[in-house]
This record gives C-alpha cells, structure tokens and sequence, in this order.
C-alpha cells in the first residue's frame, strides 16, 4: 500500500513512517519543518538533537533498509499538494500536520492564528 504521511517529521509521523515501511508499505511524507522552526523562534532546543529529514531518511535506508520519499512542502500550498498526490496516487493520507501547541498559540495574534 502507498501510505502519504503529512506532517512525517513530527513525533508520531516519523515513528509511523518507520513502521510502514518496514512492513513493506511504500512511504511518501511531506512537512515544511515548522515545529523545528517554532522551536529555534521561541529560543529553545530539542530535547535532543535531531537530524534533517533528508539525514533520517537516509538513516532509515542504511539501518532498516527502507525506503521513504520525503518532501519539504507545505500542506497549506494546494498545488503542490495536488502535485504529490498526482505523482504517487497514494491509497491512505494521514493527516499529522498540525501545530499542536496551546502554549505557542497564545504567543500572539497571529501564532494563534496559525494554530
């Protein structure tokens, strides 16, 4: 099964990702890093360091042996979301491309507005 995973850089889209394509499912993720980005504007840092994305899919072949496509995108960006779509025709999408942060959405007007 092709499974698209938006949002696959995020602490249940990664694990997810792993999982499928270890079980033989073919695994296409898009994010556009913006928890990573949200962290750095706020001052902080991961709890540990993690890699780019291109570095863990690259991690994920040379130690699982699998394969995941990976896409810096926004899925807010309709067309390139139709894009992806229309060049691998998943059969599921999960949906894990969210802010989920109350205490990030209080920041501002706007932070509350992207949230």
């Amino acid at each position: 099964m092709k499974v698209l995973i938006l949002g696959i850089d995020g602490y249940l889209g990664w694990p997810l990702a792993l999982r499928l394509a270890k079980r033989g499912h073919e695994v296409i993720g898009i994010d556009n890093l913006y928890t990573r980005n949200a962290v750095k504007e706020v001052g902080s840092d991961s709890a540990f360091p993690l890699p780019d994305p291109e570095e863990m899919v690259s991690f994920a072949k040379k130690i699982l042996d699998v394969d995941i496509t990976f896409y810096k995108a926004d899925v807010k960006d309709f067309y390139k979301l139709h894009e992806i779509i229309q060049r691998h025709k998943p059969d599921a999408i999960v949906h894990f491309a969210e802010q989920r942060s109350a205490p990030y959405s209080m920041i501002d007007v706007d932070h509350a507005n992207y949230t």
